[in-house]
């Protein structure tokens, strides 16, 4: 089971990183507790646009999140790479669709800058910037990519 490690300032951090559309992410990989392949989710009425609808994991009903509609670049096209990336926060478990894995690597902690200023605020959904010699790539924060629970009443 995953640690739910996530992103921490001045610290070197293993990541998994995974094609949508034509950009690069990634994630920890302490968020990370399996990869596996594409398996039809059942639809859920009122469920956000970017809830694909739920599976069943190994007894466990999860959520499928479509990474692309819910980073805002529209729904994700079927294609022969496509995976699900099963990630967790706390006690909520949700299942990303993505076009590909890449690798698993780590980064060290003078490549991850905070995420720069765009308008009024930064997305809740990019936790860091890695900077590669490759080029960039995003750190998603898995908590606020997973579906909000509703508040119980108490």
């Amino acid at each position: 089971m995953s640690n739910n490690v996530a992103f921490r300032a001045g610290e070197a951090l293993q990541v998994l990183s995974f094609e949508v559309g034509a950009q690069t992410y990634c994630v920890p990989v302490g968020t990370v507790r399996e990869i596996r392949g594409v398996t039809p989710a059942t639809p859920l009425p009122d469920a956000p646009p970017f809830v694909r609808g739920v599976i069943n994991l190994r007894g466990q009903v999860m959520p499928v999140i479509d990474l692309s509609e819910r980073l805002g670049k529209g729904l994700a096209l079927d294609g022969p790479r496509q995976v699900i990336i099963v990630v967790e926060h706390n006690d909520d478990v949700a299942g990303l669709l993505v076009d590909a894995v890449c690798d698993s690597f780590i980064v060290p902690a003078e490549s991850i800058s905070t995420p720069p200023s765009v308008g009024e605020e930064t997305s809740p959904l990019v936790s860091a910037i890695v900077t590669l010699d490759t080029g960039m790539l995003i750190l998603l924060a898995v908590e606020t990519i997973l579906p909000e629970r509703p508040a119980l009443a108490a």
